[in-house]
């Protein structure tokens, strides 16, 4: 065994040396492409491929990143990146790139002209060569520049048509007889009545007594304040008032023009989701809301092939019907 060890050590090494002359390690980037994208901000993913044609692992060095937005710079990042090759072999490693868009519209002055944006990706991959005989000890880099478009995002959101339905005296019963109340469904329909105008209803029971159905309706108004039309299909949602969770739901009713998107939401809630909050928005007429989701998106072949997933998590005031 002392002599196999070392003739084969040996010829391992001759084996590097060998390839030195013909091969050496490559990096290419090999996808840069949005990967998901909300009304604040954009995120990339980039992908870097690693081929290693030594019989000894290697590690990716560094991955220098210089990002344009029609033609400014965005950012200028340096990453060390412990990626691990094996032997003979080829890695892919990914990258996030978030853009604000907050932050892109400081440097891009007719922002609101745009309908996409033009980026572009300065990246310099830097890899190590082994420490081995015959083999330069030296870094390989290899440069790539990459352009994407983005759409350009400018939105407001505003609630409109917010209006809760009085609930049916039939609808009452089923819900005093459900959780055997022994209560007036007249007092109770005039207690429900004086809640939702905004008075201060009677005492005979609470609404969070019962669990009754209420319907709501209200529509969700998005504008995009520059010429990238933004068309949305399915709608999920979670709604909240005043901090507190009222509805949560899907819907399809969705109509797309040129003055924007209007997300029409009908669904229902629980009376004991009236607490305190909710019936100071009652009572005021007016409140804060909070909107998070998603929804599917299309655009342009030549910006994304594939649909593409849009975040929203929005807040704001809103009047009551």
């Amino acid at each position: 065994m002392k002599k196999i060890i070392p003739f084969f050590l040996i010829c391992t090494v001759s084996a590097c040396a060998s390839l030195n002359l013909q091969l050496r390690p490559h990096a290419e980037v090999e996808r840069l492409a949005i990967e998901s994208l909300s009304l604040r901000d954009v995120t990339l993913r980039m992908d870097v491929g690693i081929a290693n044609p030594y019989p000894i692992g290697l590690t990716l060095k560094d991955v220098k990143l210089l990002f344009l937005v029609e033609g400014q710079q965005m950012f200028r990042s340096d990453t060390k990146k412990g990626l691990k090759v094996s032997a003979t072999a080829k890695e892919t490693t990914s990258f996030r790139i978030n853009l604000k868009y907050a932050d892109i519209m400081k440097i891009v002055k007719d922002y609101t002209a745009k309908e996409y944006l033009d980026c572009v990706a300065d990246i310099t991959v830097v890899i190590p060569l082994p420490k081995l005989p015959g083999i330069t000890n030296e870094d390989l880099s290899f440069r790539y520049t990459h352009a994407i478009k983005i759409p350009a995002i400018k939105p407001t959101v505003r609630i409109s048509n917010f209006k809760v339905h009085m609930p049916s005296m039939d609808q009452i019963n089923q819900a005093l007889a459900k959780a055997k109340k022994q209560a007036d469904s007249g007092q109770v329909f005039a207690m429900f009545t004086d809640l939702l105008s905004g008075k201060r209803p009677g005492g005979i029971i609470g609404p969070d007594d019962l669990d009754l159905k209420l319907k709501v309706d209200f529509d969700i108004e998005l504008k995009n304040q520059t010429r990238a039309k933004i068309s949305f299909s399915d709608v999920a949602y979670d709604f909240s008032v005043n901090n507190s969770p009222l509805v949560t739901g899907t819907t399809g009713d969705v109509i797309n023009d040129q003055a924007g998107t209007v997300i029409k939401v009908s669904n229902t809630f629980s009376s004991r989701a009236i607490g305190s909050s909710v019936l100071s928005a009652f009572r005021n007429k007016t409140g804060s809301f909070s909107l998070k989701g998603k929804a599917s998106v299309s655009l342009p072949s030549s910006v994304s092939r594939d649909p593409l997933s849009l975040n929203f998590d929005e807040t704001g005031t809103f009047n009551l019907q």
